[in-house]
């Protein structure tokens, strides 16, 4: 059975819809890569298809496998529920008295995730794209992030002056990032090096290339 397939069509979506009915997978369950994108030519007539990569996440057993080998030598019970969405991993460990996995600003949580990520793309000689969360605290966390993003972008065009941000984790700050890019008035950029680095959200200035 196949892994990974190479699509061509008149669309990037029809492209996709192509290689996703040739590997029988569903979309939360892949990731997508575009390898071309379709190009008109002169009076209308398609000179270049879309062609992209599609590659089913078969992470989610050997992941499991390596949580429950780090929960049994830390000797912690958890239940754990996986989820895809976009083509990673989502895997939420529920328990008695597991905050302190967590850590300071979700810190300890992010070595795990890094520790298991390292683990088990060795075994499968491929990057392993999975996120590991804990009573939920990414989620929680992910809304308090988009929240201030938004409530920031709304300080930085209502007084035309830049504002820095607490140091953030490298998931958060990719989130920040994506937020703040959904405004055409406001730009964001890291600074600083871990573990205080943090963002800074400016106004963009006429003329200023974003």
């Amino acid at each position: 059975m196949k892994d990974a397939v190479e699509a061509e069509a008149g669309t990037t979506e029809e492209a996709i819809e192509i290689a996703l009915d040739e590997l029988g997978a569903d979309r939360d369950r892949v990731s997508i890569e575009v390898l071309e994108e379709p190009n008109k030519g002169l009076l209308g007539l398609r000179k270049v298809k879309a062609k992209v990569r599609v590659t089913i996440v078969d992470n989610e057993t050997e992941a499991r496998v390596v949580i429950e080998e780090m929960l049994l030598n830390l000797g912690v019970e958890a239940t754990i529920e996986t989820r895809f969405e976009n083509g990673i991993l989502w895997m939420k460990l529920t328990g008695e008295s597991l905050s302190w996995l967590i850590g300071h600003h979700g810190q300890t949580l992010d070595a795990i995730q890094v520790l298991v990520s390292s683990i088990v793309g060795r075994r499968l000689k491929k990057s392993a794209r999975l996120i590991v969360d804990i009573e939920g605290y990414r989620e929680k966390r992910q809304k308090e992030v988009k929240s201030m993003a938004e409530r920031t972008v709304g300080q930085v065009l209502g007084k035309d002056e830049a504002i820095s941000l607490s140091p953030m984790t490298a998931l958060e700050r990719k989130l920040l990032h994506l937020v703040v890019g959904e405004y055409a008035g406001a730009s964001s950029v890291s600074m600083g090096d871990e573990p205080n680095r943090f963002v800074i959200i400016s106004p963009v200035q006429e003329g200023q290339d974003t």
